[in-house]
């Protein structure tokens, strides 16, 4: 009897494992179909996500390999590229109103600040964000394209969004052929949407903010450029000018 008993619960455990498994399997095929589906139509670029593990009895997973590509126009590999990024989820959120991020650290993302035309790639795809959070935006309530029926939807809330560890590289065209890269500030918001937020209103804001950051260190890097060559000139022309003074 007992040795059936522990067979039992033996088979039960199993059974709960497979499950488990099962379960964090799924919510990271979600998690990655819904990033490589929605953000494309947020930012108009493409948006690649290599892996997603989430555990199903902790809520903690991590985000591999995210790539943005940039808006049409712009020629450089890409635009944001992030090797790791950790994430606490409350698991029982994702059946209420408004799913709950406890936290969402990117680390070491590498941007890219290319100068086009129009302005930047990184400025056009904020600015894609922001049109998108209008269009899309709206919580547990958004006006259907014909401004008629409501539908609901989810609305998101991320208690803690950081970025560390970043650099941003200027691509050669905007330097004139010469390449470089300055650390990227720090990002720190909390508490970023809530209920009534849609998930491409926060988006829209934390790339926002990233892209602000992005573009005072583009700013520092290029005029330490401009001041490079700058130095570099008034040196040759006081060399030229030895030489023929003589």
């Amino acid at each position: 009897m007992k040795k059936a008993m522990s067979a039992a619960i033996a088979a039960a455990l199993v059974l709960l494992m497979i499950a488990l498994g099962v379960v964090a399997l799924s919510l990271g095929r979600i998690v990655k179909s819904a990033v490589e589906t929605a953000g494309p139509r947020l930012l108009g670029a493409p948006v690649t996500l290599g892996s997603v593990s989430i555990s199903p009895l902790s809520g903690r997973g991590t985000l591999r390999g995210l790539v943005i590509g940039n808006p049409p126009g712009f020629k450089s590999p890409h635009a944001v590229r992030v090797g790791s990024a950790e994430v606490v989820l409350k698991l029982s959120s994702l059946l209420s109103d408004t799913v709950v991020v406890e936290s969402l650290i990117v680390r070491d993302p590498e941007l890219i600040w290319e100068i086009g035309p129009d302005g930047s790639n990184l400025t056009k795809l904020s600015r894609n964000a922001e049109t998108a959070a209008d269009k899309f935006g709206g919580g547990k309530k958004s006006a259907s394209p014909e401004g008629g029926a409501q539908r609901k939807g989810k609305s998101l809330l991320i208690r803690d969004f950081s970025v560390a560890g970043g650099k941003v590289g200027l691509s050669a065209t905007t330097l004139g052929g010469q390449g470089l890269s300055a650390p990227l500030p720090a990002v720190h918001l909390t508490n970023l949407g809530g209920p009534g937020r849609s998930p491409a209103e926060v988006a829209a804001e934390a790339f926002g903010a990233i892209t602000r950051a992005a573009q005072g260190a583009a700013s520092n890097a290029g005029g330490k450029a401009i001041d490079a060559a700058r130095g570099a000139a008034l040196k040759a022309l006081d060399s030229f000018l030895k030489r023929n003074g003589k």
